[in-house]
């Protein structure tokens, strides 16, 4: 069994990551991405679920509007119809009827007051109010103040109703997610849903709460003006209940034990046993959603006119909820995202969101993340965990364990999640560590191998190109494809040749002279792979590179001649800078070629073969007849207006049957002297002259030419042919459009005109 090659200072750096992330996960950020990523995968694992059966809502939809015919804008309807709804609800005995609605302008007259009175006689109405923030300008270096106002029902309703509330939900990125139970900006109030369930407690439980209070007797009358029992019918009572519990944590744990031993109801504990622990909660709390869109049960308000009618006990004990829909005017618009909008593509009414609070708080379903003490502990001891198993396993037991413990962690917050709504992360421990410590054990299990497998490549890297040590060791198993592997490619070909090389063999030591060579090697084989070149082939003294051109001919062209003068200086700068001299020459020749495998099954060598292979070799030897440095084909050259360079003539070297037409590349155009371009200049009318067959007037030229540089190697050579082969020169013929070409294979042949 291979095991992973751990050690400890990895080990350490990712339980410092996991440190790290403990205390991200404690940040605003870390919290959104949980928000984000973590909590809609428990929802989707979870699915919909049944709401409470004590919650409905009476929906202010179209259609309503439509069947009582009454405007799409439910801000003009008259109030009477409200008044009705309530006496309808009424009949069926609700406990609570709330209004997510403000009323907060008068209208017409005798419907406020049917309105009123409606609401007067049921003593068990609600209504919405809001918040208004507004800001008082001050002068000087004072800043400006601002504060949130309550704004109110008209006074005619609001001095009849049970309790006016504001409904808040915190600001979000995407979906809603949480919504205030109080809010200490506008005075610690209780909000829309924390006051709808506060006083179905106080009609379900008032005389328990009272029960419960009497142990605070001395807190109790410095908060209230009389002794328990209390009618506790308004929110400053309610209020000063929460502060008195509240501001000494110890009072609810005495009440919370107190509670289990009282003979009260099942349903009455719960609720109890549900205020008591929103009391200890943020002012803020997390949704737990049932389901999508109207998942909570819904009834028409013009239903709900008729219910008696319909369903006598509709509304029975219940807490019912009126508000908009979210498809009527004015709220078309106001349809709010959940975490189930993206998966059933649909928003949800401001009323069914405050009615999942209300019935959040009912059956103490919030959502209960963990403290932030409680997170970072848990994170930690799951880096440690995983720490473990990367460290002392072995790969195979090491990903099994992992994926154990994966699923374990995952079942287990599901679990918490369905049955204690209880949210554990999910984001930090499984989304970002689970696969960094799969991706550290797989790097390091591979590492070894890895290792191993680039300095083979490395290794063979040095013989031919990595792209070529991949592809063959992917075919290995494959004796035939590697018999057969190579391409037909078109680009450049460049041999090179160093001088008194063979001299210096036979009088240097072998040692001595391998040594030589690789330093020579040194200087040009960097200059190939700079200028993107591959070295094809290394014999002695010469070497052989490709550029390939299939892509960007040009370029490939630029950069071969690029690399054919760099190569001569790093040359000449090493010649300078040891004994033993060793002047390069160059050849380049451009066209086609198969570059790939050649030999058999017991040995095979990775070079380019065919006639521009061959070619390029005869223009390198061609460099010591002409006295240059480096020739190329016309083809090389063409188009490189960059370049300094001279046409030197047409030549048909030897074992060949076409003539190519030389240049010899002299340097780039920024480089070139005057004296240089001159030479260019003159030398090419001695070739047009000779080309045309002036014999003896090209022989002048380049005896002209030869005074100014008398070393130039094309001018000597042409004038030591012309003098050789004058008088066996063919006479001039007019209008001819061929080309003289120079037989190379017997120098002393006459010249063959084509």
């Amino acid at each position: 069994m291979i095991t992973c090659n751990k050690n400890n200072k990895t080990c350490f750096f990712f339980i410092l990551i996991g440190v790290a992330l403990a205390f991200f996960s404690l940040t605003p950020e870390g919290i959104n991405l949980e928000e984000e990523f973590g909590l809609p995968i428990l929802f989707e694992l979870r699915g919909e679920i049944s709401p409470p059966k004590d919650v409905i809502i009476v929906s202010i939809d179209e259609l309503s509007a439509q069947v009582l015919r009454l405007p799409d804008n439910p801000e003009k309807w008259p109030r009477s119809y409200y008044a009705e709804l309530i006496n309808k609800i009424n009949q069926q005995s609700p406990a609570i009827i709330a209004f997510n609605m403000t009323f907060e302008e008068n209208r017409d007259i005798k419907n406020d007051q049917l309105l009123t009175q409606a609401i007067a006689n049921s003593n068990n109405i609600i209504l919405s109010n809001y918040l208004k923030r507004q800001t008082i300008q001050s002068t000087g270096s004072f800043n400006a103040f601002q504060f949130e106002r309550i704004i109110n029902p008209i006074p005619l309703i609001d001095n009849v109703v049970l309790a006016t509330a504001p409904f808040l939900l915190p600001k979000t990125a995407t979906t809603v997610k949480q919504f205030w139970a109080y809010k200490n900006s506008a005075g610690d109030v209780a909000t829309f849903p924390t006051t709808i369930f506060q006083h179905y407690l106080i009609k379900q439980a008032d005389t328990e709460i009272n029960n419960l209070l009497r142990q605070f007797k001395q807190e109790y009358q410095r908060s209230f003006p009389t002794e328990p029992p209390l009618q506790l019918n308004n929110e400053i009572d309610l209020q000063k209940i929460k502060s008195l519990l509240i501001n000494n944590p110890e009072n609810i744990k005495k009440i919370q034990k107190s509670l289990l031993s009282k003979d009260f109801s099942f349903h009455k504990k719960k609720l109890l046993s549900t205020w008591l622990s929103l009391l200890e909660q943020p002012n803020s709390l997390y949704f737990n959603y049932y389901g999508g869109a109207e998942s909570i049960p819904t009834i028409p308000f013009y239903q709900a006119l008729v219910s008696d009618i319909l369903n006598p006990n509709l509304f029975k004990n219940k807490i019912v909820l009126v508000g908009y829909s979210k498809t009527i005017e004015p709220e078309k618009s106001s349809g709010l995202y959940t975490t189930f909008s993206d998966l059933n593509n649909d928003t949800t009414s401001p009323i069914e969101i405050a009615a999942t609070a209300v019935a959040n708080l009912l059956e103490n379903t919030w959502l209960k993340p963990l403290q932030a003490d409680q997170q970072f502990i848990l994170i930690i001891c799951w880096t440690l965990l995983l720490s473990t198993i990367s460290r002392f396993l072995s790969y195979k037991q090491s990903i099994a364990l992992l994926v154990f413990v994966t699923l374990t962690y995952l079942f287990t917050a599901y679990t918490q999640f369905v049955h204690h709504t209880i949210w554990l992360p999910l984001f930090i421990p499984l989304i970002i560590q689970v696969p960094l410590i799969l991706i550290f054990i797989s790097t390091t299990y591979f590492l070894r191998g890895k290792q191993e497998r680039q300095n083979m490549q490395h290794a063979f890297s040095l013989y031919v190109p990595d792209h070529v040590v991949t592809s063959i060791s992917q075919q290995a198993h494959d004796s035939k494809a590697i018999n057969q592997y190579g391409e037909l490619i078109q680009g450049i070909c460049m041999a090179t040749d160093a001088g008194q090389y063979t001299t210096l063999s036979e009088s240097m030591a072998a040692e001595k002279l391998h040594q030589l060579i690789n330093q020579y090697y040194g200087v040009i084989f960097p200059v190939v792979k700079q200028n993107k070149g591959i070295i094809s082939d290394v014999v002695g003294d010469a070497m052989f590179a490709i550029w390939n051109g299939t892509n960007q001919e040009q370029q490939t062209r630029t950069n071969a001649c690029l690399a054919a003068l760099e190569i001569k200086k790093s040359i000449d700068t090493f010649n300078q800078s040891q004994p033993h001299q060793l002047p390069t020459r160059l050849g380049l020749n451009f066209g086609s070629f198969r570059l790939g495998n050649v030999g058999s099954d017991e040995h095979y060598e990775y070079r380019a073969v065919g006639d521009t292979v061959n070619t390029a070799t005869r223009i390198e030897g061609l460099n010591k007849l002409l006295g240059t440095q480096i020739l190329v084909g016309s083809d090389v050259i063409l188009d490189l207006v960059q370049f300094s360079s001279r046409e030197v003539g047409f030549f048909l070297l030897k074992g060949k049957s076409q003539a190519v037409n030389l240049y010899e590349l002299m340097d780039t155009k920024k480089s070139q002297s005057p004296q240089q371009l001159n030479l260019i200049i003159e030398f090419s009318i001695a070739l047009k002259l000779f080309q045309q067959q002036y014999w003896l007037e090209a022989l002048n030229k380049w005896i002209a030419i030869s005074q100014l540089y008398p070393s130039d190697g094309p001018t000597l050579f042409y004038i030591q042919y012309l003098k050789k082969n004058l008088d066996s020169m063919p006479p001039r013929i007019d209008n001819n459009s061929q080309e003289t070409i120079i037989t190379i294979g017997n120098i002393t042949t006459p010249l063959l005109l084509r």
